[in-house]
């Protein structure tokens, strides 16, 4: 029979315990970074953009409503959460050009809603 210090066993399950935290707090943080369409394609929530007042939350989620799931990834990857199109574009496995042109589409038809609107 093995003879196991108690020091030892103690140890060994902090140490998973520690490695388990880190591995969860990972998985969190990938989660997070995808998770910014809440109750469905109609109502976005963005926690971490700044708004005013109520109804320039309400713009901003009908304008992006307007546009087309990538475009609408792209804008609220760059703008609202401020990554960088390289990182975008490798998580889309697209081109960093890709990305720069689609961006550059969706804010041009932003600007029209925006002049249609106002």
């Amino acid at each position: 029979m093995i003879n196991f210090n108690d020091n030892k066993i103690t140890a060994y399950i902090a140490e998973g315990m520690k490695n388990e935290y880190i591995r969860l707090s990972k998985k969190n943080v990938k989660i997070k970074e995808n998770e910014f369409l809440i109750l469905d394609d109609k109502e976005i929530i963005v926690d971490n953009f700044e708004y005013e007042n109520i109804e320039n939350k309400i713009f901003v989620q009908e304008v992006l409503n307007k546009l087309t799931p990538l475009k609408k990834k792209i804008i609220l990857e760059t703008i609202i959460y401020g990554k960088k199109e390289i990182d975008i574009a490798a998580k889309l496995n697209i081109s960093q050009q890709a990305v720069s042109k689609t961006k550059k589409k969706a804010l041009e038809k932003m600007r029209k809603f925006l002049e249609k609107k106002y």
